[in-house]
């Protein structure tokens, strides 16, 4: 079967199940706005203030957003995602009405800087919990293949969203693109909400077997676990090496005088990423992973990451020669995107049912700020050799590789395939029936999760299932980009 076909059969199956579709709609409303966000803040903020204003503003939002991070990854475990997502969400729409309002009143730079900040700390923590929901209703090999999904769609909403978001604010008015945004946000709260109404809050997902993942002090939550904690070293050095990278490419077309090419590059650059990312999932599918099984996972990691530093090192040699680096820029991405759904769904996977009552959201939100922190620091470090861009190619290709040595021995000794022990309510693809046996439905086990994390509802065939208590699930956007 060629590569496209195996590509559509894998996708196929898992949008053909209604719960995880109304998921991939959900991850593509959650996405976008996260690609759009900072243009949004930067065009809304400069109406009538300066460019450095506009700065301060989305440095604001971005540490809000960074530091509460955890914090409403944990709230969303203990209290349901959906609860937490709408409170959120209103507390976020106000404070970017607030800040739309204020940049059109000429308000003083202090008001728009705290509105924007507020709006970070109350950011819906849907980047996170999307993961975690993918990770706690895709099962078998449909697992692997929903996260290459998230991957796929976080890349492709930061090549669309700046576009989107710049077009509304020239072809309309400010306003438009704060409006698109809210307008996601909410789209993709209520879809969580619709498929969760009057359920609990979940749990974390089972990973006890996983004998380094044992719990730390309860008060560190996700925290915790040992595995989390080194897929957060892992996870900040591949996006140091990114933001590193999308730095140098820029201050490369500066020096040769070709600014112009600075987003073809970096667009070229999500292109590979978002080909590697649908290839995995595809490439899962048909080699049948299962999601009690993350063994693979955990071997794939290091090798995602060197292929990573090897893209990287192959475009720093590029650099030597101009017209090679467009073909470069899209190998560089290749490796990126399966590197992240790795990670991610490693991360769903890292944190003991018996730590916190949750653990997936926040494990999943922990990593972000890991990776949110890399990518500032790759921004620096990028800087520091702005005037050699070759050498900083270089450099980030170095510290993929670190990476790649973090990510060596994230697989348990003394484990084998099999032992990590996965929740009965997930979806799996059907797997074609032996001779004499009757046809699978599709699931496993009669009870079926719903979004949110929590029992009962309705299996794919129209069956109303009985809730049975509090499953173990958990996640990877949370427990997926995202």
């Amino acid at each position: 079967m060629s590569a496209p076909a195996a590509a559509e059969g894998s996708y196929g199956r898992l949008l053909r199940v209604p719960v995880l579709r109304g998921l991939a709609l959900a991850d593509v409303c959650a996405r976008l706005p996260q690609g759009m966000v900072t243009v949004t803040l930067l065009l809304t903020a400069a109406v009538h203030a300066s460019m450095a204003t506009a700065g301060l503003v989305v440095t604001g939002y971005t540490l809000g957003q960074a530091v509460t991070g955890p914090a409403r990854g944990r709230l969303a475990d203990r209290r349901g995602l959906a609860v937490v997502c709408a409170a959120c969400g209103a507390l976020y729409a106000v404070a970017l009405l607030g800040l739309l309002a204020a940049a059109l009143a000429r308000g003083p730079a202090w008001v728009l800087v705290a509105a924007a900040a507020v709006a970070g700390v109350s950011c819906p923590p849907l980047s996170p919990g999307m993961r975690s929901l993918w990770s706690a209703h895709a099962g078998g090999p449909l697992r692997q293949t929903a996260f290459a999904l998230d991957a796929a769609v976080f890349d492709l909403a930061y090549i669309t969203g700046p576009v989107l978001a710049s077009s509304l604010a020239a072809g309309l008015s400010p306003a438009a693109p704060v409006i698109v945004l809210l307008v996601l946000t909410g789209a993709a709260t209520a879809i969580i909400a619709r498929r969760s109404a009057g359920r609990g809050p979940s749990t974390a997902n089972i990973a006890a077997h996983d004998p380094r993942s044992r719990p730390g002090p309860r008060f560190l939550g996700s925290l915790g676990s040992p595995a989390l904690r080194r897929l957060l070293l892992t996870g900040a050095l591949a996006n140091l090496a990114l933001s590193g990278t999308e730095v140098a490419l820029t201050g490369y077309v500066r020096q040769h005088h070709a600014l112009w090419a600075a987003g073809p590059l970096l667009a070229e650059l999500s292109l590979g990423s978002i080909a590697g990312s649908l290839l995995l999932g595809a490439r899962a599918a048909r080699a049948g992973a299962t999601a009690d099984d993350d063994t693979g996972e955990r071997r794939r990691l290091p090798w995602m990451l060197a292929c990573y530093s090897a893209g990287l090192a192959f475009l720093a040699a590029a650099a030597l020669r101009a017209p090679l680096v467009a073909v470069a820029a899209p190998l560089a991405g290749l490796c990126l995107g399966p590197t992240l759904a790795t990670l991610f769904g490693l991360a769903s996977r890292a944190v003991p049912g018996s730590a916190v009552p949750g653990g997936g959201t926040e494990s999943q939100a922990w990593l972000n700020s890991a990776m949110n922190g890399g990518a500032a620091a790759g921004a620096a470090l990028a800087g520091l050799t702005a005037g050699a861009p070759a050498l900083s190619l270089a450099v980030t290709a170095g510290v993929a590789a670190l990476a790649a040595g973090t990510a060596v021995g994230q697989r348990p000794r003394g484990t084998t395939a099999g032992q990590e022990r996965q929740p009965p309510e997930t979806y799996a693809a059907p797997q074609a029936p032996s001779r004499g046996e009757a046809p699978a439905r599709g699931l496993r086990g009669r009870d079926s999760p719903v979004l949110g994390g929590v029992t009962g509802g309705t299996a794919p065939g129209g069956d109303t299932v009985p809730s049975r208590g509090l499953p173990r699930d958990g996640g990877y956007g949370g427990g997926t980009p995202p």
